[in-house]
């Protein structure tokens, strides 16, 4: 993203004039512009795909919270990266004695050679983590999906030539072939290969300004606006685990109505049912109870189809 559209889109997230919709979209923008950087500088700190996704995500609803402290919009970038920094480190701290390890492999290789691209793979992220820090920031950075060198820079808040000097380094350490095989690795686990990072980090957003504001018109407008009813955020959980916790009835109606799945679990094994009833809303339950009932009944009264 231009310096100018990140400068225009912290601006219309900050007005407060905007409506929640263009809030989002403002958001939404920056999220597409910002999750491959984000999500890449959280594997150089952790170097485990699944959890530099969570803490990136993490960073970006942070981010939405505390946009109000920004004060140069131009900054977002290089201040959003400080969020994620503090995001790895507490996700360090928690994992303090169960180590993060990352050994996904390759996809689309045929099963006589799965064994040889996993101890390619193994060898190209012993070769990248083996990099000094500045020197991993930046080639990770610069590949993960096309940044301009200058995009890179601003982001670690330092000068081009700089920069320049740690890819150049980085690419001396790392073999050539490897450089290529580094390429097809980040092109693979990039955030932007589909929507499902920005839509959670979005789901997240909306749940949050749908519990400030305790109205349904939130969620009325993200489903209009296209926003998958059973996506999950980062805990697992989705807007009907936030209605069911809430006791907000008349979400969990919308929902529902929309195509909620009532037995959809969240990263605790937790159903929406289960989450209503921990957090005492009975007449949450007892909601969910008689729609999954009632939809159990409609099922079972179907003709079963009769193979020939």
């Amino acid at each position: 993203m231009a310096k100018t559209d990140t400068i225009a889109q912290v601006r219309r997230l900050q007005s407060a004039e905007a409506s929640s919709y263009e809030r989002h979209d403002a958001f939404g923008q920056l999220v597409m512009a910002y999750q491959d950087m984000a999500c890449g500088y959280a594997y150089a700190r952790l170097g485990s795909w699944p959890a530099a996704q969570d803490a990136a995500q993490e960073a970006f609803i942070i981010a939405y919270q505390r946009i109000g402290q920004l004060r140069e919009p131009a900054a977002f970038g290089a201040w959003l990266r400080r969020i994620v920094w503090s995001r790895c480190t507490h996700t360090r701290q928690v994992h303090a004695e169960d180590p993060l390890s990352d050994h996904v492999v390759a996809v689309d290789c045929e099963p006589e050679t799965s064994l040889e691209a996993s101890a390619k793979h193994d060898e190209l992220m012993s070769a990248v983590h083996a990099l000094p820090s500045h020197e991993r920031d930046a080639i990770l950075l610069y590949y993960i999906d096309g940044y301009t060198q200058q995009e890179v820079a601003t982001f670690l808040e330092v000068a081009e030539p700089a920069l320049r000097k740690r890819l150049q380094r980085a690419r001396e350490h790392l073999k050539e072939k490897m450089i290529t095989l580094f390429q097809e690795t980040l092109e693979q686990k990039r955030p932007s290969r589909d929507e499902s990072f920005s839509h959670a980090v979005l789901l997240a957003t909306t749940l949050d300004e749908a519990s400030l504001e305790a109205q349904v018109s939130v969620l009325e407008a993200a489903l209009v606006d296209g926003i998958d009813v059973n996506a999950a955020g980062a805990s697992g959980q989705t807007l009907l685990h936030w209605a069911a916790r809430h006791g907000n009835l008349d979400a969990l109606g919308l929902l529902l109505g929309a195509g909620a799945d009532v037995a959809r679990l969240d990263r605790l094994g937790c159903t929406p049912l289960q989450v209503a009833l921990d957090s005492g809303q009975q007449a949450a339950a007892d909601l969910l109870r008689r729609w999954a009932a009632d939809h159990d009944a409609h099922r079972a009264d179907r003709p079963t189809a009769v193979m020939p």
